[in-house]
């Protein structure tokens, strides 16, 4: 695949030594953390590449495996290791532990730190990350790197399925607001159902269960969602499974835990959830916009993983899923 190297570049690197080094920009998905650089050197290198000034600090570093590229559409790539910064970094351990910086999308340039022209590099590869990976007891870590054609393996197609498949919530694409966007959306306001909450009592897991009060969720509460506003978790979001009152106080229990121990005192909000079945849809007037198939004959290897269904004698070898009549 032809590459664009400017002029002058190319004359250096024909030469036998050349200033040129290697910079990495990281931008994140979530738009409240920080983009950072990397820069293969001894030294930091501040560089406009066309989208503003940036500074890439060797304090965080990179040792990058081969960067392959292909042309038959197998995934391009490689993996980066780095040590976990301490200072002067837009980073922190916490922020990569938590998962800010999946999933980041990545550019890598070749740059004449001599001669920092604006947008005077070349691009030798771009791409999204993998998961970070914290290795070594937490001083280092790694990324994977994956080219475009990365995205050519997903699926882009629906499949049937008797739940439904839409996000809770979501809007066309193109609504805009922040609010998740799909092909096929649910529709359904969920804005509405937050509810603002501070943090009162800790359980025994301390970074799973917790009590508050002055809740009401239209639906029960179960399955719910969490989405914390201050304290070590502020801006993350959790599932929850457990909604409980009792004389006025709410136990709360997360599906997963939370990576950093719940305090007393933190706040955020809560709704309301969709366990993506008929009933469920159904009592919340959203019926028409139900993205499943309910109705599918299971087979026989389905019935343990299919909620609701049953096997009897003289079926033939089908399973009767009980769903609610969708007329």
């Amino acid at each position: 695949m032809p590459r664009y190297i400017p002029y002058d570049m190319l004359q250096d690197l024909q030469r036998g030594v050349t200033t040129h080094c290697l910079l990495i920009r990281f931008d994140p998905v979530r738009p409240e953390f920080t983009s950072y650089g990397m820069a293969l050197l001894g030294q930091g290198v501040t560089y406009d590449d066309g989208t503003g000034e940036m500074a890439y600090t060797p304090y965080i570093a990179m040792q990058p495996s081969t960067l392959v590229s292909s042309a038959d559409l197998s995934v391009n790539g490689g993996e980066g290791a780095g040590l976990v910064p301490e200072f002067d970094t837009p980073i922190s351990d916490e922020d990569l532990i938590s998962g800010a910086y999946d999933f980041c999308k990545f550019r890598a340039y070749l740059v004449d730190y001599r001669k920092l022209t604006p947008g005077r590099h070349i691009i030798l590869q771009t791409g999204t990350t993998g998961q970070v990976k914290l290795t070594d007891g937490g001083l280092a870590f790694t990324q994977e790197l994956r080219g475009l054609a990365q995205n050519l393996l997903q699926s882009i197609t629906e499949k049937w399925s008797i739940g439904c498949r839409a996000t809770f919530g979501s809007k066309p694409i193109g609504t805009g607001g922040g609010a998740t966007e799909e092909r096929f959306p649910c529709n359904f306001d969920a804005d509405g159902l937050w509810e603002g909450f501070t943090v009162e009592t800790v359980g025994l897991e301390s970074n799973q269960t917790f009590t508050t009060s002055g809740l009401a969720p239209v639906y029960g509460g179960n399955p719910g969602k969490v989405r914390w506003l201050t304290g070590r978790n502020a801006g993350r979001q959790n599932e929850t499974d457990e909604f409980t009152d009792d004389a006025g106080v709410q136990n709360i229990g997360l599906t997963f835990t939370t990576m950093f121990p719940i305090e007393v005192g933190d706040t955020g909000d809560f709704r309301d959830d969709c366990p993506h079945t008929v009933t469920a849809c159904k009592a919340r007037g959203n019926w028409a916009n139900y993205r499943g198939e309910p109705n599918i004959p299971v087979g026989d290897a389905g019935q343990a993983s299919v909620p609701g269904a049953s096997a009897g004698l003289g079926t033939g070898g089908r399973l009767t899923v009980s769903t609610d009549d969708p007329a």
